[in-house]
């Protein structure tokens, strides 16, 4: 045994494999298999196996028949795209038996998903018969001595364990097939402990006809080659599983318990979580018998590491309020430490052919809920992207707010940090932090919280949008991101671990306690519910991002660029950021109009929120004033002292939106256009507000919307200069399209079409006639009075399908907006 394995069992962390090589003496041992007599070697533990080299397969002990069996298969490797529909870490989560079945043994898949927790054993064989299980492979007995019965596993492992096939085509990559000729195992990352086994394989994939996604990351075209592997877990015992509560955001397994009484919902759902418990039960506070200890891959470099630690052990403060001191750990890995081994949570430092999204994976046992394991992956790119955003903003800042692009690999880079101005160091590595408490807090149990800006950032649950405030006319970054887990973080660590002595009792306390201090949760159709939103109200954040973007515009310039750097990088991602500020805040004020706010509330809480509210007129009316604003020429326009140095890029492989030579000011200003128009005008919107106004007089009606953008758009006032002409052309259209797509939906509100085809009718009528400022404009005004006779022929069939122009080239081309929200969950 070595220094380093000695150390590492002093940590308390599992990693030397008892791993014996064959000799004489274990072939004649009445308890070796005979085939381990060529060539094997022997691997004790869990689901012991030996690896026969010569023959290239897996021969395997079976633990127990009959018996749960927890097994996980994984990605080792990363299929490189950003467009991939998956990361490493667990793609599939499952419970299996082995069932003899004379000379073979089954492997069947348990179908946990429909149960009887109680009742007789007949209950719960009648519900097993009710529904299907899986066979994942049927195994050859290779030998049947002393009890001991091994199969050869190989035809377990070579197959498409973890569903690849499935997850390119529809990812719509390409229909791929699993190529048993190209794939073998993966001896180096085999291995066996007392709790648990590993055993991992080179899968090779092939299509005739791979996307083109996949194809930019592949070296051979049409062949994927990944690491899959495959972990066996002996089955936990002693867990206590916690009901799930729709009105807090812990993640929960589902499952249908027909042992219910008949008039109840058989839909049963407990929370995932740690098992952890108290060293002293009794204290109020104390450490757990067993922390939960994540580590971090050796490639993240420091400061980064630092950073990503401090934001992990932020969670410590809210696990304090459920009882536990020091109930998270964060060690750096051990380089010998294999990542997918399913015993540990591990931070994986994940490359990518463009910029992705960080993401998390639990190891959560499908039985109970009880969290395991953890892969998350942490995308190297998302720090450019914040660098990118200090270099955006600099021009406003106040003094030398020049930056340093960090859009290249040198980040990694000690001395790149250090050259950078302290400002967009510290704001680079507290977005890291940040980031990290977010993806670790999935992996804790926490599910997002979209409306934490309601209580002024009270969850690191939400999406992490920097707050970019104006003080004394001057961008001020000072509040970029949290510093630390807010108050609805801790109300889930308090609901999730807290051990109470009467647990519902204990439960529901913690819900009135959010309620009572007025802190949000809210599902997916409430319009407080937004990616990337900041302040407690949209007006507050549309007028706080508009403000902000009229300086950070106003101040763009070659002041962001360093030395010897092209004026052409100006075009790339960071004009878009800047042009487009306010393109979330737009998001969230639009949910407004036509909104409803939505309360999860159930029947007998001590102070129940109302079920819905309505919006009160007023406050859509002033809403969709903004929004207004956010379309008027004067806000669309950039500068001409701007526009004149935007040169192409030399890199054309920068996120710049145009693609064109030269830089189009108004197809930009038709972006932003479209972002605020097409969702006005979104056919479930026009339907609810046709039904709400007939329930809530004064409410903003659909008529008075559609006349107030006929108003700001179409019948705005004419003159002003020719830009300003320009722009409000852009404007006329996308209203146009955003109108024609209402008017094409035939399974929409039959009374929303028939306003807006009429609308449209009195439009091409007023336009026949009109004249513009200049021939360009009475061009348009002809040609649209003809598009609209022409659709009004049959407007289902000549709808529109988007206001929105495309960008780019390639398999993307399609989407009309940078890939990804700006900063990624």
């Amino acid at each position: 045994m070595t220094r380093s394995t000695l150390r590492l069992l002093g940590r308390g962390v599992m990693l030397a494999a008892l791993v014996m090589p064959f000799s004489p003496a274990l072939a004649d041992a009445p308890s070796a298999p005979p085939a381990a007599k060529a060539n094997g070697q022997r691997f004790e533990g869990f689901v012991p196996f030996v690896w026969d080299a010569a023959k290239g397969r897996v021969l395997m002990e079976i633990p127990a028949f009959d018996q749960d069996v927890l097994y996980y298969v994984s990605a080792a490797t990363n299929p490189g795209s950003v467009e991939a529909p998956f990361d490493r870490g667990v793609l599939v989560s499952s419970v299996i038996h082995f069932e003899r079945s004379g000379g073979k043994v089954v492997v069947n898949r348990i179908n946990v998903a429909y149960r009887a927790l109680n009742g007789t054993a007949k209950t719960k064989e009648g519900v097993s018969d009710s529904f299907p299980s899986s066979v994942l492979a049927v195994l050859p007995v290779e030998s049947d001595v002393g009890g001991k019965v091994i199969v050869d596993a190989t035809a377990l492992f070579m197959r498409d364990a973890a569903g690849i096939i499935g997850r390119f085509k529809r990812a719509k990559m390409g229909d791929f097939k699993f190529d048993s000729a190209r794939s073998a195992f993966y001896p180096k990352r085999m291995k066996a402990f007392p709790e648990n086994t590993e055993i991992e394989t080179t899968s090779t994939f092939t299509s005739d006809a791979p996307g083109a996604a996949i194809n930019n990351v592949t070296p051979d075209p049409g062949v994927v080659t990944m690491r899959i592997h495959h972990s066996f877990l002996k089955a936990p015992v002693g867990y206590v599983p916690r009901e799930a509560d729709p009105r807090i955001g812990v993640s929960a397994i589902r499952f249908k318990d027909f042992s219910r009484p008949v008039d109840e919902s058989p839909d049963t759902e407990w929370i995932t979580r740690w098992r952890l418990e108290k060293k002293d039960p009794s204290a109020a506070l104390s450490e757990p018998v067993k922390p939960i200890t994540y580590y971090f891959d050796p490639a993240i470099p420091d400061p980064i590491r630092a950073a990503m630690k401090t934001g992990l052990l932020w969670w410590n403060k809210a696990f304090e309020a459920a009882g536990f001191k020091n109930a998270i750990h964060a060690e750096d890995a051990p380089p010998d430490m294999d990542p997918m081994d399913i015993r540990y949570a591990y931070v994986l430092w994940i490359q990518r052919d463009e910029r992705g999204f960080s993401s998390s994976g639990n190891y959560s046992d499908p039985r109970t809920g009880e969290t395991l394991g953890a892969k998350t992956h942490m995308d190297t790119y998302r720090m450019r992207t914040i660098g990118n955003y200090y270099d955006a903003y600099s021009g406003g800042l106040p003094g030398d707010g020049s930056g340093i692009t960090i859009a290249d690999p040198s980040i990694v880079s000690g001395d790149t940090f250090a050259a950078m101005p302290k400002a967009q160091r510290d704001m680079i590595l507290l977005r890291q932090a940040l980031l990290t408490a977010h993806e670790l807090g999935h992996t804790l149990g926490f599910q997002h919280n979209w409306a934490s800006n309601q209580n002024d950032r009270s969850s690191v649950m939400e999406y992490p949008t920097p707050r970019v405030k104006v003080t004394n006319g001057k961008i001020d970054l000072s509040e970029s991101f949290m510093t630390s887990v807010g108050a609805y973080d801790t109300y889930m660590v308090r609901y999730a671990y807290t051990p109470f002595a009467q647990e519902k009792a204990g439960l529901d306390g913690v819900i009135k306690d959010m309620r009572d201090k007025g802190v949000v949760f809210t599902l997916d159709s409430d319009p407080r519910w937004t990616w990337y939103d900041d302040r407690a109200t949209p007006e507050e954040n549309l007028k706080e991002s508009t403000a902000a973007r009229k300086i950070a515009l106003a101040g763009f310039g070659p002041a962001m660029l360093k030395p010897g750097e092209a004026y052409g990088a100006m075009r790339d991602m960071r004009l878009w950021m800047i042009y487009l500020q306010q393109r979330y805040a737009v998001e969230s004020a639009v949910k407004y109009v036509g909104g409803m706010l939505q309360n999860i509330t159930v029947k007998g809480e001590a102070h129940p929120l109302p079920p819905t509210e309505f919006i009160p007129g007023d406050r859509q009316r002033a809403i969709l004033g903004q929004l207004m604003d956010v379309i008027d020429p004067k806000n669309l326009e950039i500068p001409e002292s701007l526009l004149i140095q935007l040169t192409p890029s030399p890199d054309r492989n920068l996120e710049d939106l145009s693609k064109d030579d030269v830089f189009d000011q108004l197809r930009a200003a038709r972006i932003l256009s479209a972002m605020v128009l097409e969702p006005l005008f979104d056919p479930a919107r026009a339907a609810r507000m046709v039904a709400l106004s007939a329930r809530q007089p004064g409410t903003l009606s659909l008529p008075e919307m559609v006349d107030t953008v006929i108003a700001h758009s179409w019948g705005a006032p004419g003159g002003g200069t020719a830009q300003e002409r320009a722009l409000r052309r852009e404007v006329q259209s996308v209203t146009l399209s955003a109108m024609m797509m209402l008017g094409g939906q035939k399974d929409g509100s039959p009374e929303a079409r028939a306003y807006i085809l009429d609308r449209l009718d009195g439009l091409a009528a007023s336009l026949r006639g009109r004249s513009g400022d200049d021939a360009l404009t009475t061009a348009f005004y002809r040609q649209s009075a003809r598009d609209i006779g022409r659709y009004l022929e049959d407007p289902v069939k000549n709808a529109p399908e988007t206001a929105m122009p495309e960008w780019g080239e390639g398999p993307r081309s399609r989407n009309p907006l940078p890939p990804g929200p700006p900063l990624g969950g």
